[in-house]
């Protein structure tokens, strides 16, 4: 049998006895409908609201009308506050009164088309209120202004002028620019979370195999190396198909139903995100199972698994830092370190500018990091893999190595 097929093997064994368990097959099942619910929310939400819900411009202002509007001034609050429903109120009491009814809708009142009454607002800059009722007061006095020193005509022409077009430069699309916020900010999240929890897998997998004695059948089969790259390998594809099984089926559903919500974008910034996560899954895996082979009981696990806790804990935080700062020079060094390179660059290329050049002479540096961290984990895993008991001391695992 081939090294490859021997690697293979092992992996395949890995994902049959992960898919063996229930709680993980039914966990990621009811998260994944849970998912696909979230994204038919838009689409249940239209369903169900009746056409006149879904068609009609709802109106953003109540306003108490003391007298009548006239088209131009309607035109004008309109102009000003948007659309906006009308209250006929009998004289400036009884808008007051409506102004004051704090079980009531009315936003501002409008005496005979002269005057306006708007809130009073308790905070030290205002409030929306006093906001709306000067809109509305210089909109009429607009009105009042165009009529002296001209015609209605002119007025309403002025007012039903359309704005012009404006344009940003610079910024780039704002919709994208929020989406790789986002990416950046779910992605060392899930980045971190995932490491974590396949780590700890592979260790307590370790620990299982060494307490039932089965890793001793295991190694006189297999060679060290290809059993630990096996293991590696086969939590690997358990890892990306659980992703994709909780994602993809949202996914699929976002662009069958609501493809006018996914931004655009996304796609690339996706692409990039899958990439350092498999790289950051192999250097921190990789790491993980040479530790692992040092212990034998469950309640060790916590405490070998800590200086990958501490460099993943340390890349975290500082991927969130880079959110705010992506090309700050502290930002561009951790991209080049390997322990903290999988969550920076993935915020960097987020929300950042990073040079090809950076981009290439990190990922070079990455795989030569995980090249180094699989020899070692192989050397410490063989010398401690057959120990059982107490914890073995890395330095005796690195001399008793049989590779």
């Amino acid at each position: 049998m081939t090294r490859r097929q021997t690697i293979a093997l092992i992996a395949g064994r890995e994902v049959r006895q992960r898919l063996r368990s229930k709680l993980f097959v039914w966990s990621t099942i009811v998260l994944s409908v849970a998912f696909v619910i979230l994204a038919l929310v838009p689409t249940l939400i239209d369903a169900f609201a009746s056409p006149d819900e879904v068609d009609e411009v709802d109106a953003l202002t109540t306003l108490a009308v003391v007298g009548e509007l006239d088209e131009s001034r309607r035109d004008a609050l309109t102009a000003a506050l948007g659309p906006f429903e009308e209250e006929p109120a009998a004289d400036e009491a009884a808008a007051r009164d409506l102004l004051l009814d704090e079980d009531g809708d009315v936003d501002l009142a409008i005496i005979q088309g002269e005057r306006v009454l708007g809130p009073t607002s308790t905070g030290i800059f205002g409030g929306a209120g006093e906001f709306q009722a000067s809109q509305a007061a210089e909109a009429l006095a607009l009105v009042d202004m165009l009529e002296a020193a001209g015609s209605a005509e002119v007025a309403d022409r002025v007012l039903t002028l359309e704005p012009l077009p404006v344009e940003l430069v610079g910024a780039g699309d704002p919709a994208e620019a929020v989406t790789r916020v986002i990416v950046a900010n779910i992605g060392v999240v899930f980045l971190f979370g995932l490491l974590m929890f396949y780590a700890s897998m592979i260790v307590n997998g370790i620990i299982e195999e060494k307490g039932s004695r089965v890793v001793e059948l295991l190694v006189e089969a297999v060679p060290v190396r290809q059993l630990m790259a096996g293991k590696v390998l086969g939590l690997g594809t358990i890892a990306v198909g659980q992703t994709l099984a909780l994602f993809l089926p949202a996914v699929v559903v976002l662009v069958a139903f609501n493809r006018d919500l996914i931004p655009p974008g996304l796609g690339g910034v996706l692409g990039y995100t899958l990439l350092w996560f498999v790289l950051g899954y192999a250097f921190y895996t990789l790491l993980c199972a040479g530790l692992g082979a040092l212990v034998s009981r469950p309640e060790e696990a916590q405490a070998v698994l800590t200086p990958a806790t501490m460099l993943a804990l340390v890349g975290y935080f500082v991927g969130f830092a880079a959110i705010q700062a992506p090309d700050a020079t502290w930002a561009v060094i951790a991209g080049w370190v390997p322990p903290t390179a999988p969550f920076v660059m993935l915020v960097r290329q987020a929300v950042g500018s990073p040079s090809l050049v950076e981009v290439i002479g990190s990922l070079v540096l990455l795989v030569g990091a995980i090249g180094a961290t699989g020899l070692a984990a192989a050397r410490i895993y063989e010398g401690g893999i057959l120990r059982v008991g107490a914890r073995v001391r890395f330095r005796d695992a690195w001399r008793s190595r049989r590779i």
